[in-house]
């Protein structure tokens, strides 16, 4: 798939505007993805309670969620590239108080699905992930990856847990789901309304090369038919496939390794924490390496990781192992979005994110049921680990292919003053 290369200005400075919008882009997926999967554990007990229904039924909630985010992200990467972001912004802050305000009035078990499937899942492609992510890389061009990092810092997640607990034990889950809508609405409808969809002066991409569509977008057509798209793809895949088998099976994996289950838990915190760095540090290095590199980067340390995992070494080296494997799988996400930008366009981004996305979940439901599975009938960790280090190692090889060849043009007008 041929691209022109006459215009690069991957690096031209950035709008005087672009760190407004990296901080509504930061508030709307911390708020989002926060609020959502930072409460989901903490009010699980008293959903069973409040709804009358056992531990499985209440967690179906957070699997409609996923399966129906990943379902529409690709709708949702064209609607954003044909549509005001502003708005789709607004809308998954709109569903995000509307789910709150819902769960906190109701005792329907069935409305309680619906609020996961119909008003969170799509409120986490629009205003989570798809929506903030393309909005960073609509405006920076400088350090995109950096910003793509900082924008991505599970800050909420990892503060929510521990107040919303003692909050829960005061005031109970009612008053819990009404202040997590009040929040949400605090935080994001005002910022969100101020959002600008494009640089002042902005000009779509022009290739000679291939057809586009009118926004200087590929089609997903186009998308699915490039190589390299699947080998970026792929080499993300590895990384969102262990940050999710690790954050799903830790603690019956520790437990395999004959740690005791508060040990597992905390090497489950030490995973989450230290993945805070890796966000930025990734998203530093996706700015000097690209991010095709940064991913085989991400997944050649990975398969080194996982495969010392193998060795079932003590407490200590195994805390270290599993945060560094954190730190590289946050690391992995502003390497994508520096990478499907490079490689096809800024533009091109949105649907992109949202096609990998729905790339990503059979891989990640395979880990989490094999992988349980596989533990259950054999009694150890061993097929799962070495499955994912290798992987890792095919992984290496996606990225080196993706990082190949030339970038795409990112045309837009010179930054002007705000």
């Amino acid at each position: 798939m041929a691209l022109n290369s006459a215009v690069p200005v991957a690096d031209a400075p950035n709008h005087l505007l672009a760190k407004r919008m990296g901080l509504i882009a930061g508030v709307s997926h911390n708020v989002v993805i926060g609020t959502i999967m930072g409460s989901f554990s903490v009010l699980l007990a008293s959903v069973e309670g409040r709804l009358g229904v056992k531990l499985e039924q209440a967690s179906a909630g957070i699997l409609l969620m996923i399966v129906g985010s990943s379902a529409l992200a690709p709708i949702v990467g064209v609607l954003v590239a044909r549509y005001s972001l502003r708005l789709l912004l607004m809308l998954g802050g709109v569903l995000t108080v509307l789910g709150y305000l819902i769960l906190g009035l109701t005792q329907s078990y069935p409305l309680y699905l619906a609020v996961y499937g119909l008003c969170f899942g799509p409120a986490l492609s629009l205003a989570g992930s798809i929506g903030p992510a393309t909005l960073v890389t609509r405006w920076f061009n400088s350090n995109r990856g950096l910003a793509l990092g900082l924008v991505h810092l599970p800050i909420m997640i990892a503060v929510l847990p521990v107040a919303l607990n003692a909050f829960l034990a005061d005031y109970g889950a009612q008053a819990a789901y009404l202040t997590l809508a009040g929040v949400a609405a605090i935080l994001m409808l005002p910022l969100t309304a101020l959002t600008v969809d494009h640089p002042p002066g902005y000009v779509a991409p022009v290739s000679t090369g291939e057809k586009r569509t009118a926004d200087g977008s590929l089609s997903t057509g186009q998308l699915l038919a490039s190589p390299k798209f699947w080998a970026l793809s792929l080499a993300n895949c590895a990384s969102m496939t262990s940050s999710v088998m690790l954050g799903s099976l830790l603690i019956p994996m520790g437990q395999s390794w004959d740690f005791s289950r508060g040990q597992s838990a905390l090497l489950a915190s030490i995973m989450s924490l230290v993945g805070i760095a890796g966000s930025v540090l990734f998203g530093w290095v996706a700015d000097k390496l690209g991010g095709g590199r940064t991913l085989a980067l991400v997944a050649f340390d990975c398969a080194i990781l996982w495969a010392l995992l193998l060795t079932e070494p003590p407490f200590a080296a195994v805390a270290v192992i599993v945060g560094l494997i954190g730190m590289h799988g946050a690391g992995a996400i502003p390497a994508l979005g520096r990478g499907v930008s490079d490689t096809f366009g800024q533009p091109s981004y949105s649907r992109g994110f949202g096609l990998n996305t729905v790339i990503s979940l059979p891989f990640i439901a395979c880990a989490m049921l094999g992988g349980s599975r596989i533990a259950r009938e054999t009694g150890s960790f061993a097929i799962p680990v070495t499955a994912m280090a290798i992987v890792f190692a095919i992984a290496v090889l996606c990225g080196l292919y993706a990082a190949s060849g030339v970038k795409a043009p990112t045309r837009q007008a010179d930054p002007q003053p705000a």
